[in-house]
């Protein structure tokens, strides 16, 4: 296995994911080159330099990293080195012309690579690639904002991609201190389309004046806040039982003569069969002989509390913050 520190990465783009990334890669040893597609007159590049270094010491300091060992992301302007990368990563604008453009011009520089890893949120490999001819693997790696910060990431790779090479990219995302998970090609992947839902659902709630905007926060900070750092949604749901998720799930869909609200049919399913969920053994997962479904909710619950302790923390120091505003009048 390749280290991160051993490696070196193009990033394509000066946004916010091009530099949190370029930042994060640096913070592990990475040599990292970022290279902006727009022409810039000497004022601007310095200034773009500037703001990249700033970063990069910022994040250092936030998570106690000694910068000074660290080799900081190398601003290169609209000039792309000749240099053999390992990856290329590119964080440009969701514009497939743009992404596209930006492919051409990399040429040879992206042949050496192992993968050419697109950030989008948005595309899939195929669309990504229609019409054209690469000479690296093409590669969705969706992060999460910042990525110095968040380490989980969704990675789709093309079926025609060696396993030595998707094992070797899995393994360098892993000694950069992130939590790879592989999905197929498909709209959204699994974070957007998690998001999508439940970003229009809280819209829906505060646009029916079901709650306010600032309860409806609320009800994710303090209600599943407390809960989702220490198990899945999939296995939340097998532990409350999907004959309740099957029931509930439609009981809401009717009252709010809402279709879209029904459970899946795979719940149907597993509700025909008797397949409940933990109390069953059976459900989304195979609790085998449950004999370790004990330890597992023990362990849960102690995490649980753990977690309560330092989410009361913050939010003591919350009411804090806000006690101070008010008696300054702000």
């Amino acid at each position: 296995m390749r280290e991160a520190e051993d490696i070196a990465v193009a990033i394509l783009g000066i946004g916010r994911m091009a530099t949190g990334l370029a930042v994060d890669l640096a913070l592990n040893g990475c040599a990292v080159d970022v290279i902006d597609i727009k022409p810039r007159n000497t004022e601007e590049r310095q200034a773009k330099s500037a703001e990249l270094r700033a970063e990069f010491h910022s994040a250092a300091g936030q998570l106690k990293r000694d910068a000074a060992n660290l080799p900081a992301p190398a601003y290169c302007g609209a000039e792309i080195p000749q240099k053999n990368y390992a990856y290329v990563f590119e964080a440009l604008p969701e514009e497939i012309p743009v992404k596209q453009a930006a492919y051409k011009a990399m040429g040879k520089t992206i042949a050496g690579a192992t993968a050419l890893c697109s950030m989008t949120s948005t595309f899939t490999v195929e669309e990504l690639t229609a019409g054209m001819t690469l000479s690296a693997d093409m590669v969705v790696t969706h992060f999460m904002n910042p990525p110095w910060l968040i380490p989980f990431l969704e990675v789709v790779t093309p079926d025609s991609m060696a396993s030595q090479n998707v094992d070797a990219l899995f393994a360098f995302l892993r000694s950069a201190g992130h939590m790879p998970i592989r999905c197929k090609s498909s709209p959204g992947f699994v974070i957007s389309r998690l998001q999508v839902g439940l970003m229009n659902e809280a819209v829906r709630l505060m646009e029916e004046g079901v709650a306010s905007p600032e309860d409806i926060d609320r009800a994710i900070t303090h209600g599943w806040g407390y809960r989702f750092p220490v198990m899945g949604i999939l296995e939340f749901i097998d532990a409350g039982g999907l004959d309740i998720l099957h029931h509930g799930g439609h009981s809401v869909a009717r009252a709010l003569g809402r279709p879209d609200l029904n459970s899946p049919a795979l719940i149907g399913r597993k509700y025909a069969e008797g397949a409940y969920g933990t109390k069953t053994l059976r459900g989304l997962f195979d609790y085998g002989d449950g004999s370790e479904l004990a330890e597992r909710e023990a362990v849960r619950l102690d995490r649980q509390v753990r977690l309560k302790a330092l989410l009361d923390q913050f939010q003591a120091e919350e009411d804090a913050r806000q006690a101070q505003k008010q008696g300054q009048g702000v």
